[in-house]
């Protein structure tokens, strides 16, 4: 019952610095880097591919799929080689545009 209570106190008096790290954190997330972004496409490319592997896909759907693809692409290109807050804006516009297109269209 000592420990219990023990464990109780230490835990209540950490939790407020757990929050104090945990907010920092947050912050520091919020701002796209080209480097971030461009991994971001990585990942949105690969759930292409593995949207691609169904056989149900139609030939439209694999048309605005890589019309998608290669715009987020070019705006990646784009945001590295001048990393402007609009570039990197319309490449995770672009992105957001993918991951919509996937999910809503669902073979």
């Amino acid at each position: 019952m000592k420990r219990t209570k023990c464990l109780l106190i230490v835990a209540l008096l950490l939790s407020p610095l757990g929050g104090c790290q945990m907010d920092g954190a947050n912050n520091s997330l919020d701002v796209p880097t080209p480097r971030s972004v461009a991994k971001n496409y990585l990942f949105v490319h690969g759930m292409c591919m593995g949207y691609l592997q169904s056989p149900l896909v139609t030939k439209d759907q694999f048309n605005v799929l890589f019309q998608l693809d290669q715009q987020a692409k070019l705006s990646i290109i784009r945001a590295l080689d001048n990393p402007s807050q609009a570039h990197l804006e319309q490449a995770e516009y672009l992105m957001k545009q993918i991951i919509t297109f996937l999910t809503v269209s669902k073979t």
